[in-house]
């Protein structure tokens, strides 16, 4: 039973590899994806030049461009990829994810400086000498161990030129975030007899009934050790997954 109860947990931890893989938008992934498109960023401060027709670019100047972005509380950041437009071999774009503390955003910092209490876990580089044009850069979160809680913080992405370039030379087409949802953490008391806060399972035997997708076999139990019909199965699946049809 040991044995096989750390099998099973073991394969509902993905692997660091898994997840800093070349991010995939599309089909059925484990990691899901939030997209801030070039023209939701805004200039941080009214000198800096700037344009938006689709993409967001620089104009003269050196200058920061900054958009929020929303992610699940619990969620765990994996992942920022970068998709930007550069022809300039002397100048970068920069896109940086930043984490704020809510409570003290209120002490503003002079104008031009980031708040003081505000971390930068992952940040991505075009690079000085590329000029190639339209290209992405990813970068692997996993290591910092990024997990959302939306009550005590604020998430924003902030996009910066380096150098002066012409007009058009860079442009942001969008910064893409991957984070993956988990399990919350198991609650001090059993809903189930049969799976008490020992038990290997408990935490996401527990998770399945705060969201509804079980109430157990009856009697106040769960039977972790029955088996599971085809029928279970579908009404398992269709409340975990929220599946419909037209």
């Amino acid at each position: 039973m040991c044995c096989l109860a750390a099998t099973a947990l073991s394969a509902l931890t993905p692997s660091r590899a898994s997840l800093a893989a070349e991010p995939r938008t599309y089909g059925t992934s484990l990691v899901s994806y939030v997209r801030v498109p070039g023209v939701a960023f805004t200039p941080e401060r009214s000198e800096y030049g700037y344009l938006s027709s689709g993409y967001a670019w620089y104009r003269w100047t050196d200058g920061r461009l900054g958009a929020p972005i929303q992610l699940p509380s619990g969620a765990r950041v994996v992942s920022m990829k970068m998709e930007f437009y550069d022809i300039s071999a002397e100048n970068s774009l920069h896109a940086t994810l930043r984490s704020c503390v809510v409570s003290d955003c209120i002490d503003h910092p002079a104008a031009g400086a980031g708040p003081p209490d505000c971390v930068t876990p992952g940040s991505l580089c075009s690079g000085a000498a590329f000029a190639g044009g339209l290209a992405s850069e990813t970068a692997d979160l996993t290591a910092d161990d990024i997990t959302v809680d939306n009550l005590t913080h604020t998430y924003l992405v902030e996009v910066t030129m380096s150098g002066n370039g012409s007009i058009g030379s860079h442009r942001i087409g969008s910064v893409v975030v991957g984070y993956i949802l988990q399990v919350s953490p198991a609650p001090a008391t059993a809903t189930f007899g049969d799976v008490p806060a020992s038990h290997p399972f408990f935490q996401f035997v527990e998770a399945l009934a705060a969201s509804g997708v079980t109430g157990g076999c009856g009697g106040g139990n769960y039977c972790p050790d029955a088996p599971l019909t085809r029928g279970q199965m579908a009404v398992f699946l269709a409340k975990a997954l929220g599946l419909q049809w037209p």
